[in-house]
């Protein structure tokens, strides 16, 4: 679903040797070095000043002069990524601050802000597929009924008219139409939305000189259609980077596909993964999902700036203590040195209020996440310890290592804590 400021619904139920050299030099246990940047007392809306010290500790930035456009993550605590100027954060409850606004202006000098795409189609509403019939008809993708365009997403006023970016005229488009004017007006991040191996948008084919030409299966798995993407943002990611500019990709992960969902993902400099572990009050990622999300995102958060959106059951205001936890532990057990957290309700517009739930003083990580007895994982900090059960079947009891320690809520906790299914738990030294 894309991260987009409008009602909507589905229609239908040389950048290689950057990433080896980012890949072979940053370990997934990578510890952080930077200063505490974190104060809730910092700003208007809770955000602190990280200082020179810190955007000279950036690793990413040693090792591919890009992300340089990208303010260091803080080391301590949570840095918050934002969704949209549509969506402004208030952090007065949680502290913190905002290091990254997807499709939105940067907050301040310690965030970075990026011009929305979605991926494949076009954003001027006056080419309809009516224009587009009379103008440019063998741009548009259909469905395998050779007279649906393949929109993936319908709104109040219609549709983006889908595009063959296999077609080296509508690559062209997109390019000279969209992304250059942006990177030459000074945007330096391109938040390519909807970036899918599935074809869930049911493309299929074209009209080439009035004949139907298939291109693809019509929707699900097809390797046709999953190729096709990664030549896409493989080709786009060489013109952003030609041009000093940086991609990032709000990427799905296709857990039969891992091994392409990397290749995908690494074509991209930051990586956003939309309802990462929660999607509103459907579910909770848990058991085979669960662990597939955690391996790529632990993956991931070691190697590049890393986004964790989760889509919450209720407005971040209102979050309960139980999924406070759920969200801000996975995000934790992952968290590398450029790593963001944001948190919506898909509903949600306006101002968001962050609860200090979102940003417990938990301190830094002192070493990596590590599996417990039972199937969970649990990662140790400063000043803390988060526990995660991911099982959808059965709870998980973890004897805490030793020293003393307290609920979020300040209540005392020892000997062993038993998690429901599907929980977590940020525990806090005393």
């Amino acid at each position: 679903m894309p991260i987009l400021s409008l009602a909507k619904m589905t229609r239908r139920p040389a950048r290689w040797a950057v990433v080896c050299v980012i890949a072979l030099a940053i370990p997934g246990s990578y510890l952080f070095s930077a200063t505490r940047s974190n104060s809730a007392a910092a700003g208007e809306a809770g955000q602190g000043n990280a200082g020179p010290a810190a955007a000279q500790q950036s690793p990413f930035a040693a090792l591919n002069p890009r992300l340089k456009a990208l303010p260091p993550a803080a080391s301590e605590g949570t840095t918050f990524a934002q969704f949209t100027d549509n969506r402004p954060l208030d952090l007065s409850r949680s502290g913190g601050r905002v290091g990254f606004v997807w499709g939105g202006k940067a907050r301040g000098p310690w965030s970075a802000g990026s011009l929305y795409y979605p991926l494949d189609r076009d954003m001027n509403r006056g080419h309809t597929a009516e224009w587009y019939a009379q103008n440019a008809p063998e741009r548009v993708v259909y469905e395998c009924d050779r007279k649906t365009p393949a929109a993936l997403f319908t709104y109040s006023w219609g549709y983006y008219v889908p595009l063959d970016t296999s077609n080296p005229a509508v690559r062209q488009y997109i390019l000279d139409a969209y992304v250059l004017p942006a990177l030459d007006s000074g945007e330096k991040i391109i938040a390519l939305d909807n970036v899918n191996l599935r074809n869930t948008g049911r493309r299929c084919g074209v009209f080439r000189g009035g004949q139907w030409v298939q291109l693809y299966a019509g929707g699900g798995e097809d390797p046709a259609y999953a190729s096709g993407v990664l030549a896409w943002v493989g080709w786009l990611a060489d013109q952003i980077h030609a041009r000093g500019g940086l991609l990032a990709l709000n990427a799905k992960v296709d857990r039969d596909n891992v091994p392409a969902t990397r290749k995908l993902i690494q074509l991209g400099d930051i990586w956003l993964d939309e309802a990462a572990f929660t999607h509103d009050c459907d579910a909770r990622a848990s058991g085979d999902a669960w662990q597939v999300k955690m391996e790529l995102s632990q993956w991931a958060a070691a190697r590049m700036p890393w986004v964790s959106l989760d889509k919450s059951c209720a407005s971040p205001a209102d979050l309960t203590d139980d999924e406070a936890q759920w969200v801000v532990a996975n995000f934790l057990l992952a968290k590398g040195p450029q790593s963001y957290l944001g948190v919506f309700h898909d509903g949600d517009r306006g101002v968001l209020r962050y609860p200090a739930s979102l940003n417990p003083p938990i301190g830094v990580p002192t070493g990596a996440a590590f599996a417990i007895p039972g199937g969970g994982m649990a990662r140790r900090f400063s000043t803390g310890l988060v526990v995660v059960n991911p099982s959808s079947a059965a709870p998980l009891r973890y004897v805490l290592p030793a020293g003393s320690w307290k609920a979020l809520n300040g209540a005392p906790v020892s000997g062993a804590i038993t998690l429901g299914t599907t929980s977590a738990a940020v525990l806090l030294t005393q």
